[in-house]
């Protein structure tokens, strides 16, 4: 079908708006250098993808499935052979062509597969409702981006929302960049890091060979995978849809107003007759957490704030998925081979997500066989399946992913899920929810079979929000995986009430219409608080137990310059862990991009360890005498005593113990912020 000229030039307004403010965030955050760079090693690393993508789809289906499939799915392919290499010696930025070069010899073979799945075909609306909703990104990341690292009045800035996983990704990204393999513990000495690292080697290879300044590789690396994984939900949206307006409607919806939490802040505060301003003190996509001390669910927008890795992960795992219910012929190990890749590089990627989501997949196919009884075709399934699976399962080994120091998984009954369990559905999932409920009903109306995957979706992350855990982190973690993969799939849903209701009749399209937009108004003030407060560097009050805003000072800028300049890269350093607490767990690793002989992570499991070796690092800078400490520091491995202000204030006759015993601790950088000494 011809579109009109209004039609092209809408679709041409929107194509060059996003192009704009997708630019505009890039030039926000980067140099023009470090941008064309991200861009072609993004572009090398998402081309075999999007080729694997056309031969696959085949030409009829036209540009739709390879734009919204096609990069994200090249971009892990290409990070597993860039492993590979990496295992093997490689290190230059020759990985960025390596890689992807590897994957493409898969191309020729990949029209083998054809005709397996079906594709959502490219309709005259596409363009359209594609670039308009890439103007999410922007709008969403642009100015907490804009202010990750800004230059204040007393130093560097960085809100303390980022902490938790950005301050985390500059610690691994730096420590990845050093090229150990497997990568060391930067908090433990003498251990491996114990982490799902694999998606952040391609900006650790950038990092290492490049010289822009890590920030700005993190950051344009977000850009470009927050604008791949919202292409990716329009794509998953429209492979339930037909119709691209509804898709887009759906996705936007899904990301922008997910929660109650933000209008439930908002109307407490207006009943107590407080300021409504009030909101900039709270994490308010976990009010749940700190009102009723339920599980915390946070929306999609946290995801194109600061966690880039579970994107990719989620984008897999979901194309996994896809690959098992939505294949054409019940009987075909093919398609469950090419699943079982996808779901096992998605555990390589995003581990718990990936397990969560090959769940899902095995569900519907163990439903499925129950069905048909057809045992025969469950076990050709399984063993095609399972040999990618293995595979992952032995590569998570070999890279060491999981710390054997402990039980990590707890499975039972978790109290803080079913704590005040129905106010914290409401307000953390309440108008997803509301809309996924009345998809449920369209579905089973219209008795349309893949309304299974949802079920399967819902009843896999019901049995994981309430008796699933990991260990050591608050009983929540579960909590957001749960969420964000329900949102994911929730996008779909929410496509199908809006194309639902737009062929409805008018007095119930402009009532249920009238329902639906105002509970979008009333979840929108949850996102509009978060993106205002993400972005609120000037917010240096005191949160519960940390600033709202991490300030470097002048003072530890230099310090980080000194250490970088001045010591090698393998050396180990110490702080007092126990007193620098959450707001200062990754000082060292993440901004001096040094080791620790034993540190606090926050996003490392089991703490046992990390909490024993905290309290014997601690009595370094207590004991009375500097002989005893000098043999404690040489017995732990650490070449440097990091003695900054909050060690002073806990430790006040540490300065003048090292200062008078030279023999044992030398003083090799002293400024108003902190004195470092070398161990002799």
């Amino acid at each position: 079908m011809r579109r009109g000229p209004t039609s092209l030039l809408v679709a041409r307004a929107l194509t060059v708006a996003a192009v704009c403010g997708i630019a505009l965030i890039l030039a926000l955050v980067a140099d023009p250098g470090p941008i064309l760079i991200a861009l072609a090693e993004k572009a090398t690393m998402m081309l075999p993808g999007v080729l694997l993508v056309r031969a696959v789809a085949g030409p009829a289906a036209g540009w739709l499935p390879v734009a919204v499939f096609g990069p994200l799915l090249g971009v892990g392919i290409s990070a597993l052979v860039m492993l590979g290499l990496w295992a093997i010696g490689g290190r230059g930025l020759w990985l960025f062509l390596a890689a992807p070069g590897v994957v493409l010899a898969l191309v020729p073979f990949a029209h083998r597969v054809r005709e397996r799945w079906p594709f959502p075909q490219t309709a005259p609306g596409d363009r359209a409702a594609l670039a308009g909703l890439l103007l999410i990104v922007p709008l969403v990341v642009g100015a907490p981006f804009a202010h990750i690292g800004d230059e204040v009045r007393v130093g560097k800035a960085y809100r303390a929302y980022f902490t938790a996983d950005y301050v985390w990704r500059r610690a691994v990204v730096a420590e990845l960049a050093k090229g150990d393999l497997p990568p060391v513990n930067p908090f433990y000495r003498d251990d491996a890091l114990h982490y799902y690292w694999l998606p952040h080697l391609p900006s650790a290879v950038s990092y290492r060979n490049g010289h822009a300044d890590l920030d700005e590789v993190l950051l344009t690396n977000s850009v470009f995978t927050d604008v791949a994984f919202v292409a990716f939900l329009f794509g998953l949206a429209r492979s339930f849809v037909p119709v691209p307006s509804a898709a887009a409607a759906g996705v936007a919806s899904v990301i922008l107003a997910s929660s109650f939490e933000g209008a439930f802040a908002l109307l407490e505060n207006w009943q107590l007759n407080q300021p409504l301003s009030l909101v900039r003190y709270l994490n308010i996509d976990a009010v749940t957490r700190w009102r009723f001390h339920g599980m915390p669910i946070d929306g999609l927008q946290r995801v194109l704030f600061y966690q880039p890795h579970h994107a990719l992960g989620y984008a897999l795992g979901f194309m996994g998925v896809l690959a098992v219910t939505g294949r054409r012929r019940r009987f075909d190990p093919t398609a469950f081979a090419i699943a079982g890749v996808l779901l096992g590089l998605s555990t390589l990627v995003s581990s718990f997500a990936g397990l969560m989501l090959t769940c899902v997949a095995a569900l519907w196919e163990g439903c499925s066989v129950l069905r048909w009884r057809e045992w025969w075709r469950a076990a050709a399934h399984l063993a095609a399946a399972s040999l990618p699976l293995a595979l992952a399962a032995a590569v998570v080994t070999a890279l060491q992913y999981v710390d054997q120091g402990g039980n990590i998984i707890s499975i039972g009954a978790n109290s803080v899920a079913f704590n005040r369990m129905w106010v914290v559905t409401l307000l953390s999932f309440g108008p997803v929810l509301m809309v996924s409920a009345l998809a449920a009903w369209i579905l089973l109306r219209r008795r349309d079979g893949r309304g299974a995957v949802f079920a399967a979706l819902w009843v896999t992350c019901a049995a994981f929000y309430f008796f699933v855990d990991i260990r050591d982190h608050q009983d929540v973690y579960v909590g957001w995986r749960v969420g964000h993969l329900w949102f994911v799939g929730s996008t779909a849903l929410a496509a199908i009430v809006f194309m639902w209701l737009a062929v409805q009749p008018l007095w119930t399209r402009r009532l249920l219409g009238s329902a639906l937009g105002a509970l979008i108004l009333i979840a929108l003030p949850t996102t509009i608080i978060d993106i205002y407060n993400t972005q609120d560097i000037y917010n240096w009050a005191q949160g519960p137990g940390f600033f709202w805003t991490l300030i470097l000072s002048h003072e530890d800028q230099e310090l980080f310059a000194w250490v970088k300049a001045n010591t090698l890269p393998c050396a180990v350093f110490q702080i007092d862990p126990v007193q620098r607490g959450v707001e200062g767990w990754a000082y060292l690793p993440a901004f001096a991009e040094r080791r620790m002989g034993v540190g606090l992570p926050i996003s490392m499991v089991p703490l046992r360890k990390y909490e024993q070796g905290s309290a014997r690092a601690s009595w370094i800078f207590e004991t009375g005498s500097a002989e005893s400490a000098h043999k404690l520091a040489r017995r732990n491995g650490i070449q440097y005593l990091l003695l900054g202000t909050p060690e002073r204030k806990r430790h006040p006759s540490a300065q003048a113990r090292f200062d008078a015993a030279p023999e044992f601790f030398e003083p090799v950088f002293r400024n108003h912020e902190a004195t470092i000494y070398r161990v002799r």
